[in-house]
């Protein structure tokens, strides 16, 4: 399979298969990426230790399933909803962190957003992570887990008015998993903030497409090779869809797909590219979207917007100790979220 997408930088083409690291460059990777690990792991607990969010920030309640007992799922239901009334339109979502980081608590300022502002009955799933865990783990227990939601009665929702969503990685998951069997065709769309959706590309290729920003470094260029290796074993076929969503048939995807990246995110092209991939295969023009960079198809299918002036993850880092930063940030955060909300509303929750 041969693809060209027009980028500007020449490089031979990517292997089917990821070759073999030389020895030192292994280990280099497991080191680095099992100190990240504890790191963000310390970080996160002590954060959440200390952290008072108000009761309309935090989960409903927490749920595990049966199909993986030990991977805690955090359940959002607006506290506007009276038991008994209308099934609320249902959102999946799927934490990121480079398959190997964080867990769904990092989406609680989102998950609660869209629960209490949007008014939809919002699940965050988790999944086991690499390296201990590597693909196709992740995307096999975020299928599950997606299936034992759409199955589960207690959960008051519209099973028929399905979206998965997810931040990096977790976008790249919601590509994912959208195209597997017992979720493909259940599930109406995907909304994939800032994911990476080809791993046939070099992490040069996409720095050099990248926009310049003077003393300021992409978070992913160094970090993300330590990631992929721990993500992608040796002899994977970096064109599986599943692994490698830009690749997937237009068929086994849902009808409705949102993409957005950041303006000085390395994984921004690839994102652009598969948007404007899919929105080929629709009729009519483009229509240009009144906030924001992006556009949408003119029957509303394909989505995409690129988050002008940002970096990846920007809505999810917190500005500490610099309150008009932090406020900022929480305003174009909501601003995008409440962007998405409005496209599900108009083309997805009916």
């Amino acid at each position: 399979m041969s693809t060209n997408f027009g980028s500007t930088l020449e490089e031979p083409p990517a292997p089917i298969a990821l070759a073999p690291l030389p020895f030192s460059s292994r280990i280099n990777a497991a080191i680095r990426l099992w100190i990240m690990k504890i790191v963000i792991r310390i970080i996160t607990n002590v954060v959440f230790f200390f952290k008072r969010s108000p009761p309309l920030k935090c989960p409903t309640y927490i749920k595990t399933y049966a199909i993986r007992p030990n991977i805690k799922n955090r359940v959002f239901i607006p506290s506007s909803y009276q038991t008994g009334g209308k099934p609320l339109p249902l959102y999946i979502d799927i934490h990121g962190g480079g398959f190997a980081l964080c867990d769904p608590r990092v989406d609680d300022e989102y998950c609660s957003y869209m629960a209490q502002h949007h008014g939809m009955c919002v699940v965050s799933i988790g999944y086991r992570r690499a390296p201990r865990y590597p693909f196709p783990t992740p995307p096999m227990d975020c299928a599950a887990l997606a299936q034992a939601v759409l199955d589960d009665p207690d959960l008051p929702c519209d099973k028929s008015r399905v979206v998965i969503g997810g931040f990096s990685a977790g976008g790249n998951l919601s590509l994912a998993v959208s195209q597997m069997d017992g979720l493909r065709g259940r599930v109406k769309a995907v909304v994939a903030y800032y994911p990476v959706v080809d791993f046939t590309r070099s992490g040069k290729r996409k720095m050099k497409n990248r926009p310049a920003t003077p003393g300021v470094k992409d978070p992913l260029e160094k970090s993300g090779a330590w990631m992929e290796w721990g993500y992608i074993a040796q002899g994977t076929k970096k064109i599986d869809p599943i692994l490698s969503p830009i690749f997937a048939k237009r068929e086994d995807l849902p009808p409705k797909i949102c993409l957005m990246g950041c303006e000085y995110d390395m994984l921004r092209e690839e994102a652009e590219d598969m948007a404007e991939q899919l929105a080929k295969g629709e009729p009519g023009e483009k229509k240009i979207l009144k906030v924001g960079e992006g556009w949408e198809t003119e029957n509303g299918n394909i989505r995409w917007e690129k988050i002008l002036g940002k970096y990846h993850g920007f809505d999810q880092a917190p500005v500490y100790f610099d309150k008009p930063a932090e406020a900022a940030r929480v305003r174009r955060a909501n601003e995008l979220h409440d962007a998405v909300a409005e496209w599900l509303y108009r083309t997805v929750y009916l």
